[in-house]
């Protein structure tokens, strides 16, 4: 095994051909599950060599929408019906006279509490504390070392919070301040680097406070 192989690659060639055409198939298989096929001669390849200084693929290189500005939940799963309306657009909480500004990144994010999924409709409606259920990411490999994210409402850690999974554990959570207003906050993975993880989003009660506001996940 060459030990200068890019590690985000795993090259496996796989002989397609005939003895006569000589044809083989290079596939090339992404940690972001991806596999890209190269039909190749053999007779042609002299040498393969890989360009080491090109960057590693992180959670970002995924297809998972992590600051949600495509306007929908590409790359995430639902339960329940708690997210059933996101992500939401524009600072619904401002609209609605709440006092608390979202102080989100871009135009959309998730407010549990909220009910506006597009410009279209009306700005301040609400669906309210009473739907619960999660939103859970595809998996994705971890390359750095801490991820960051905003988070807001609800405050309670045991039903509203956001945790960062590996191999199917909870590592890491966080949970809001009983405020529509979200501040970033930076969890420590250091020690999974490598590993396969998803983030979920958790919102199991339908008191006051019962949803949980999520925006702009970094890998930093």
């Amino acid at each position: 095994m060459h030990k200068g192989i890019w590690r985000a690659l795993v090259i496996v060639a796989c002989i397609a051909g005939s003895i006569t055409t000589a044809m083989a198939a290079m596939k090339i298989n992404l940690r972001d599950g991806r596999t890209i096929d190269v039909p190749v001669n053999t007779e042609d390849i002299v040498s393969i060599s890989f360009d080491q200084s090109a960057p590693p693929l992180t959670g970002n290189n995924t297809g998972i929408t992590w600051n949600f500005e495509s306007g929908d939940l590409r790359g995430w799963e639902t339960t329940g019906n708690a997210f059933a309306y996101q992500p939401t657009y524009g600072d619904n909480p401002t609209a609605r006279h709440r006092g608390q500004p979202s102080h989100h990144e871009g135009n959309y994010w998730i407010g549990g509490y909220e009910k506006r999924p597009t410009p279209n409709d009306p700005a301040g409606a609400v669906q309210g504390d009473g739907p619960q259920g999660t939103l859970v990411s595809q998996p994705f490999t971890i390359r750095t070392s801490s991820i960051s994210f905003l988070i807001g409402g609800g405050c309670d850690i045991n039903t509203e919070r956001v945790e960062i999974l590996v191999d199917g554990r909870v590592v890491q959570k966080a949970t809001g301040k009983c405020t529509e207003t979200m501040e970033r906050v930076r969890l420590n993975v250091a020690s999974y680097i490598g590993r396969s993880a998803q983030i979920r989003l958790v919102d199991i009660s339908s008191g006051g406070w019962g949803h949980i506001n999520f925006d702009d996940l970094r890998f930093e």
